[in-house]
């Protein structure tokens, strides 16, 4: 399990850096085209809006570990150790895109950038909420990938109720401003977390499952 580990942690790490890539980016972007004095771009649009690529970019790293996954295969790994080694880069993910995004939000902060209204409410990706919601992002992300590889009608199906949930968990993160509270919500901001849980630990055990009946090709 160790040595199936290191091995998709190679490629992990390689993603986690091009996620920190693009964050860069988008903040080097909006500094230069002013975007903190209230200058409108695109990379205004990517700044706000960032909480939700960054669930996307989450479920496309988790996705793309198809190809990763059946080569581990190919070199001998057992399929127990593989499901038990993904578990731990599962894990990478969502707390590395936590830690990413809750720093792409600090900026505004550090250099005293005023961000209001509509902007303001999408920048939630600093709190535990975002944890949750990223790694629902990653377990839906791998079993729609390796669906997909098997059967593109069943994987499409599987990938559309992953984008809805990510549409659910963007949702959360508004009403609940990124906490576990929702004031005028009552309790709708913890029945969406514990929906959201509920459906990545069902995917997680599919994901097992499957996998124990995966064929190499």
């Amino acid at each position: 399990m160790t040595r199936c580990f290191r091995f998709l942690l190679r490629f992990s790490l390689i993603n986690l850096a091009i996620f920190a890539a693009v964050a860069a980016v988008i903040v080097g972007g909006a500094f230069i085209t002013d975007v903190p004095s209230g200058n409108t771009n695109l990379f205004s649009t990517y700044f706000d809006g960032f909480p939700a690529l960054s669930l996307l970019i989450l479920f496309m790293m988790a996705f793309s570990m198809t190809s990763t996954l059946t080569l581990a295969l190919n070199f001998g790994a057992t399929r127990k150790a593989l499901f038990a080694a993904l578990q731990g880069v599962l894990v990478i993910y969502a707390v590395g895109g936590w830690a990413i995004s809750a720093l792409f939000s600090s900026v505004p902060v550090w250099f005293g950038w005023s961000r209001e209204g509509a902007a303001t409410v999408l920048m939630l990706n600093s709190g535990p909420a975002f944890l949750a919601a990223g790694a629902a992002a990653a377990v839906f992300g791998v079993l729609s990938g390796v669906m997909m590889a098997r059967n593109r009608v069943i994987g499409g199906m599987v990938l559309i109720l992953a984008m809805l949930l990510m549409m659910v968990g963007i949702f959360w993160l508004v009403i609940t401003g990124g906490s576990f509270s929702g004031g005028m919500w009552g309790d709708l901001p913890w029945l969406l977390p514990l929906a959201l849980g509920l459906a990545a630990v069902a995917a997680d055990v599919f994901l097992y499952r499957y996998l124990k009946r995966y064929v190499v090709r």
